[in-house]
């Protein structure tokens, strides 16, 4: 089933609990705004028009793409990110751009280590070097 923004349109369905997505067999959670819904709605698409700028990348313009916008924002990590090593591999040659990537790993190729090792959360607690992944402020000064 094609996604546009006529059957968009047709699948809101405001409640006292938000917005519901209609599409056959859909189980999300009614959404708070129309904005989320439609957010949602491109789940249900197989369009994907948000696209990594690092030429070459798998998800460049021409590949892969994305169909969410803080998707690709999130990827834009894989090519920024300095990494966060796993401390149980030998080689120390594996690089995660996220906490949460380090930590699939660990609990997928490391099953005897606990998610609370002492060695883990010392990577964990590490911030990055490079550019700053916080929230940024209001405002002139910080």
């Amino acid at each position: 089933m094609a996604i546009d923004r006529m059957s968009i349109d047709g699948i809101t369905n405001p409640q006292v609990g938000g917005y519901q997505c209609t599409y056959p067999g859909c189980t999300a959670q009614p959404f708070q705004t129309q904005y989320l819904l439609n957010s949602h709605a491109n789940v249900h698409s197989s369009n994907r028009p948000h696209y990594c700028s690092v030429k070459g990348c798998p998800r460049s313009e021409g590949g892969k793409g994305f169909k969410r916008k803080n998707e690709m924002i999130r990827h834009g990590l894989v090519h920024d990110s300095p990494g966060y090593v796993c401390p149980f591999c030998p080689d120390r040659e594996h690089k995660y751009p996220r906490p949460d990537n380090l930590q699939r790993h660990v609990r997928v190729h490391h099953v005897d280590k606990d998610k609370d090792d002492p060695q883990l959360r010392e990577v964990l607690s590490q911030r990055p070097e490079g550019p700053s992944r916080g929230r940024r402020r209001r405002g002139g000064t910080s």
